[in-house]
């Protein structure tokens, strides 16, 4: 009877203080919507993209809401010298140059434009081109660590004799293709085709460097990437050195500081990080983004490790093949594709044909 008591008494006691429980609608802030623009012009002898979208919440982390894309302005690069020309809009709010004389040059400074179908204009605080800084040399290093989401890796980084005469500002870009597996297709009597193909990768950890404490010094293994092993393949690498104005290093490293709060009470509270669009009408009515002008050197490197072995493979890799039978190139996204056979199976990336080979070996 007791046990009866006292488990009425516990009922009536949680729905007593549940009743007490009163919910309040906190309002939620609803931001304006804001333009952001990304964008550059490089000395790199490649179409140049202008990205047109609006800030906003996001429910999912693919392909932007449509609501998100900006697709009806009239975008324009010019130089100081009067020359310009109007970008076409392709997909995802991408605008894309199609003058293929419309280069990059050292010397010239370059701004962009855009024209909203509202009538506002936006331009961007021109940026005048540095001189380009070459690579001195690529140092690659084994990485023995790995879990469930990665397998182990390379480590890649650069040298840079870094000039005296000047104060310079770089960006590392890093991308390229690392080989992948599936269990392939069966093509009958035990043959099996598609079970290799490459994959095209792009580093999109923001690394940038001052040489304001190692002017005229060189920079010596400065990282700018990781080729993730997956199997024998050697992977195909670019890597691009961004020469850039003090401005555009500036807006990057409050980037980098933003992203890389820890969310600790000591942290600063994030906001918006002001660019060099700006509009037209309104200078203090900034976008996001920034459009930048910068020289590039490349360097494409193909990388030809000696000590990967079977079981190396079997305990860091093995875990990222796929269960069913699929081919490669189906399987993973951003893959180069090729015909059935006799057609020559996973061919090489094109562009690394005459391509330094750095062997790596730990």
């Amino acid at each position: 009877m007791r046990s009866v008591k006292k488990i009425f008494v516990i009922i009536v006691s949680t729905l007593t203080c549940h009743s007490c429980i009163k919910q309040v609608d906190v309002p939620l802030r609803n931001e304006k919507p804001i333009l952001v623009v990304e964008g550059a012009v490089t000395t790199d002898t490649v179409p140049y993209t202008v990205k047109l979208t609006y800030s906003g919440k996001l429910s999912y982390s693919d392909a932007l809401p449509e609501e998100f894309l900006e697709k009806d302005a009239i975008v324009t690069i010019a130089d100081d010298e009067g020359n310009a020309t109007q970008l076409i809009y392709t997909d995802q709010g991408v605008y894309e140059t199609t003058d293929p004389n419309f280069i990059g040059k050292v010397g010239r400074s370059y701004s962009v434009a855009v024209l909203l179908k509202d009538g506002k204009k936006y331009i961007s605080t021109p940026e005048k081109i540095k001189p380009p800084v070459s690579i001195s040399g690529i140092n690659v290093s084994f990485v023995n660590k790995f879990d469930m989401f990665l397998p182990t890796y390379m480590n890649v980084a650069v040298n840079v004799e870094d000039p005296v005469a000047e104060e310079n500002y770089y960006r590392w870009t890093f991308n390229g293709f690392i080989g992948r597996q599936t269990k392939g297709i069966g093509c009958g009597f035990g043959c099996i085709k598609f079970e290799y193909c490459y994959q095209k990768i792009i580093e999109n950890e923001v690394r940038i460097l001052s040489d304001a404490s190692i002017n005229g010094k060189e920079i010596i293994n400065q990282t700018i990437g990781r080729c993730y092993i997956y199997n024998y393949f050697n992977p195909f690498i670019d890597i691009a050195q961004l020469s850039m104005t003090r401005e555009a290093y500036q807006f990057w490293k409050l980037y980098q500081d933003q992203t890389a709060r820890t969310g600790g009470i000591l942290d600063p509270l994030p906001a918006a990080i002001k660019g060099n669009v700006y509009n037209a009408a309104n200078t203090a009515d900034f976008a996001l983004g920034y459009f930048s002008a910068s020289s590039v050197t490349h360097k494409k490197v193909i990388l030809v490790p000696y000590s990967i072995t079977p079981y190396l493979l079997e305990i860091s890799a093995q875990q990222f093949i796929p269960s069913q039978s699929v081919a490669c190139f189906d399987a993973y996204p951003n893959t180069l594709s090729y015909p059935d056979p006799p057609a020559k199976q996973y061919p090489p990336p094109p562009g690394w044909e005459n391509a330094e080979q750095i062997k790596v070996e730990w």
